[in-house]
């Protein structure tokens, strides 16, 4: 289960940073007729959007939403070429996280630290969807619905909506000038709003100063961030999803550098959300029966067969990861077949 540890230890990360989970929310927001938006561009929204989160100086307080709690975060970011970040609780236990280009610092309330390294971009914001893939209108559709307000800016509102159950949706809410992010709700396929995140108060434009980007206690860091031991494998992977969802596609194939041969990680995307497939060979410790895992939007589907362990997770329905993982074959076999089935 090494792969399996290693991608929840990042979920320390990831529960700060974008996974503070709630309950289901009311859909609910005073929004300005659609006929306000006429002439707006839903996908060049989002684009626009994407080049702002990485690009602009800002700093704000925001709300995280997850069963029946508000937790209150502080985010401190300064854009580029080598972004930087910190987010700070403000409620609960104190944690920090910080991002400096592509090394991420973790310290929990006992003041110890962790650091790694992450070569997704993705910020410390939670519910930002990368969504600049130009394939996304096959599996969803993107309206600008009208506008609102949020932390004292207009913003105009967004849209996603997936074109079946297999994947969530958003509903984003993108301040009119800037077109920085400032209320992201993920929904499912029926538009019953999962998590939420809101900024109560946001200064754009102003650089936070370098006190503001640094780990509180910086003598804590006695080790670098590593960089990760996974490389990218030329070629078709060993492991292929025979009967993905549609709209997912593969995208890249990974391994860790001391794996057995035939260990891979592979990641499938529809333009928007993510699916990762590890391999592992199976040991003495690994559990032989099926499992099924959920913690907010994240879906987690293990089992073993012959002398592999698989797990397959994303920000994905039950449907998606189970569709995923049951279709899962090696190569070979699937080529070997008269109709590559």
């Amino acid at each position: 289960m090494r792969i399996l540890l290693k991608e929840l230890f990042r979920g320390i990360y990831d529960d700060l940073a974008r996974k503070i989970f709630w309950s289901a929310l009311a859909l609910v927001a005073t929004i300005a007729p659609a006929a306000l938006a006429q002439g707006q561009d839903g996908a060049a929204l989002l684009t626009q959007m994407a080049t702002a989160m990485r690009s602009l100086d800002y700093q704000g307080s925001f709300a995280y939403q997850h069963a029946g709690r508000i937790d209150t975060l502080r985010v401190f970011h300064a854009g580029g070429s080598r972004e930087r970040e910190r987010l700070i609780s403000l409620n609960g236990p104190r944690n920090e996280v910080i991002r400096d280009g592509i090394h991420i610092t973790c310290i929990r309330p006992d003041d110890s630290a962790i650091v790694y390294t992450s070569t997704s971009g993705r910020g410390l914001l939670p519910l930002v969807p990368d969504a600049a893939d130009s394939a996304l209108g096959e599996s969803y559709r993107i309206v600008v619905s009208g506008s609102d307000r949020v932390a004292g800016y207009t913003a105009d509102i967004v849209d996603i909506i997936p074109r079946d159950a297999f994947r969530y949706g958003y509903r984003l809410w993108i301040e009119q000038g800037s077109r920085l992010l400032l209320q992201s709700i993920v929904t499912d396929s029926k538009r019953h709003a999962l998590e939420q995140f809101m900024f109560v108060s946001l200064v754009i434009g102003t650089a936070p100063s370098d006190t503001d980007l640094v780990p509180r206690q910086r003598e804590l860091l006695t080790t670098k961030a590593a960089d990760s031991n996974e490389i990218e494998l030329r070629g078709p992977p060993m492991w292929i999803v025979g009967n993905p969802p549609a709209g997912f596609t593969f995208r890249s194939a990974r391994r860790y550098m001391d794996a057995v041969e035939g260990a891979q990680h592979l990641i499938y995307s529809d333009g928007l959300a993510s699916v990762s497939i590890y391999v592992e060979a199976k040991d003495a410790e690994s559990e032989s029966q099926t499992t099924m895992a959920g913690r907010g939007t994240m879906n987690i589907y293990t089992y073993s067969k012959g002398d592999w362990r698989f797990t397959v997770l994303g920000d994905v329905p039950i449907a998606t990861v189970t569709m995923m993982a049951q279709s899962l074959k090696q190569r070979q076999l699937v080529d070997a077949t008269p109709d590559g089935h």
